[in-house]
């Protein structure tokens, strides 16, 4: 167990050893703590901390000193003081550098998460997004309607992983609809990008959205997955082998470069594993080359590791693309929580928010106000408890009226201050991409064209779409033959009924008519 407050961090080993680490700042805790908790999710006999990091002053053994311990045991603690060492020292470069990734351990290859610089021409332009009493109902039968969803405002920024938390019924998914233009009735509020008031038709040229399902044909690969997103999304100008590109600088932050030839899989397909297969669906979000992406229950029934890999990647792409990601999850584990910037914590009966702000902040709120969370317990289960209405912990009213005092008024003003400030247009935006693209492959700058909705013309969208077509059909033998045999079967079956039926008379041909139309639309289907 991990316990980091007041300038110490206190470790309990498996045979009750005890060992504290106090530090010169609280800055040199949060970093340290990580490490640490890194080590000790490593699976090792003993449990350590980074005794020369610079930031720590002195360190003791409260069980038994380090004379005590036995030659093995002394070589298991120098080993994890390097493990813990490296993790701390990997995560402020992170925090600290907007274009590092976060890394785990040299020797951990499945992470698929490197700390590097991104090329220029992959690097999106600047976005702020800022939402204003956005506020939602629904018309029940008696003529009355019902609130789900409390008016709520706030603001994101390129390179933010923002968390959406909450009990069910609180309008998570609601929010994020109405952020995503996915919410089809009637709401209320404003939406608004960089200042300029959110435009349906364009906005979809600068968002991405990806849902809880995800429908893929089973003989696809996961290359051709992720190419067929950005071909389509490619922006009008750019080269095939810019496209081509970022699909290898996806797969290989994604962690899938290992299974780029494998097929996704299906009930009766062998394919690639279901966290894998989430990922995949995140890397066809962000090949869209889009500086915002919405993600909906992105680790839903996934393993704690799997989730764990999915936020990760999240994180890589937000710190490398300079994209902002916004993601409803459920409870977390304490490593995923830590991944997140950005908390907006709502409560349900109706949706409130009770908390946003910056993650490593959310702690400190809550025991500001009187609530005790261990720093041993995971933050997101103690959250939860106290804003889920009806728990033995409930505290969501005082949450909410604490919300309206403490953090309100600051959100507004900056909300409204965000709605004044002008950045780029759409179209500056697209031009933007698009000359640093073209810049970057050493090509002249394209005149700037008109926003459409769909960035690829109906001659590569057809031509993307049938070579899919293609490739399924030729990989599935049974498809194929099925989809070429029922027709002449029913072809024949009905020549062979109605033979001669031109020379019959009207009433004759109607049935004849009749089937012929009812097999088209079953064969349609």
């Amino acid at each position: 167990a991990v316990s980091a407050q007041r300038g110490v961090i206190r470790l309990w080993c498996r045979r009750g050893r005890r060992y504290q680490l106090r530090v010169r700042s609280r800055a040199e805790l949060r970093p340290l703590r990580q490490g640490a908790m890194a080590a000790v999710s490593s699976c090792v006999p003993v449990v350590a901390l980074a005794t020369d990091h610079p930031g720590v002053v002195g360190a003791e053994s409260s069980a038994f000193p380090w004379e005590r311990l036995s030659g093995q045991e002394q070589e298991d603690v120098m080993r994890i003081l390097a493990h813990a060492r490296a993790r701390a020292t990997a995560r402020e470069a992170s925090d600290s550098s907007p274009t590092a990734v976060a890394v785990a351990a040299p020797s951990d290859s499945t992470k698929g998460v490197h700390e590097r610089q991104s090329s220029p021409e992959l690097v999106l332009p600047n976005v702020a997004l800022s939402f204003q009493d956005l506020a939602y109902s629904v018309g029940l039968s008696n003529g009355t309607t019902q609130r789900i969803l409390e008016p709520c405002s706030g603001e994101f920024r390129s390179g933010e992983l923002v968390a959406v938390m909450g009990p069910s019924g609180s309008g998570k998914t609601t929010l994020l609809d109405m952020l995503a233009i996915k919410k089809t009735s009637t709401y209320e509020g404003e939406v608004r990008v960089n200042g300029h008031m959110r435009n349906p038709a364009t906005f979809r040229r600068i968002a991405a959205y990806v849902g809880q399902e995800d429908s893929m044909p089973a003989h696809w690969r996961v290359r051709e997955a992720i190419e067929f997103n950005a071909i389509l999304k490619q922006q009008p100008g750019s080269t095939k082998a810019a496209a081509l590109g970022l699909v290898d600088a996806l797969l290989d932050e994604f962690g899938l470069a290992e299974v780029a030839n494998t097929y996704l899989g299906g009930p009766q397909v062998r394919g690639i594993s279901g966290g894998q297969r989430r990922r995949v669906s995140l890397a066809r979000g962000v090949a869209a080359r889009v500086p915002i992406l919405f993600c909906d229950e992105p680790t839903s029934g996934l393993s704690a590791t799997d989730a764990e890999l999915c936020v990760q990647a999240l994180r890589a792409i937000t710190r490398k693309f300079n994209v902002l990601a916004v993601v409803v999850i459920h409870q977390p584990r304490v490593e995923v929580v830590d991944l997140f910037d950005t908390l907006l914590l709502l409560t349900s009966n109706p949706g409130r928010m009770a908390y946003f702000g910056p993650m490593s902040q959310a702690r400190p709120y809550f025991q500001s106000l009187g609530f005790d969370i261990s720093w041993q317990a995971n933050p997101a289960d103690a959250f939860m408890d106290i804003v889920t209405p009806g728990s033995s912990t409930d505290a969501s009213s005082a949450l909410v009226e604490a919300f309206k005092v403490l953090q309100a008024p600051e959100i507004e003003a900056r909300t409204s201050a965000a709605s004044l400030a002008m950045g780029q247009t759409v179209a500056e935006m697209l031009h933007a991409m698009r000359t640093a693209e073209r810049e970057a492959h050493g090509l002249h700058d394209a005149h700037s064209e008109a926003v459409k909705e769909r960035p690829a013309p109906v001659s590569t969208q057809i031509a993307v779409v049938l070579t899919r077509k293609l490739r399924v059909t030729y990989r599935n033998p049974l498809a194929g033959a099925v989809t070429v045999f029922v027709p002449c079967a029913m072809g024949a079956m009905l020549g062979s009924v109605f033979q001669d039926i031109a020379t019959k008379s009207f009433l004759h041909q109607v049935p004849f008519f009749f089937i012929l139309v009812t097999s088209c639309c079953f064969q349609s289907l």
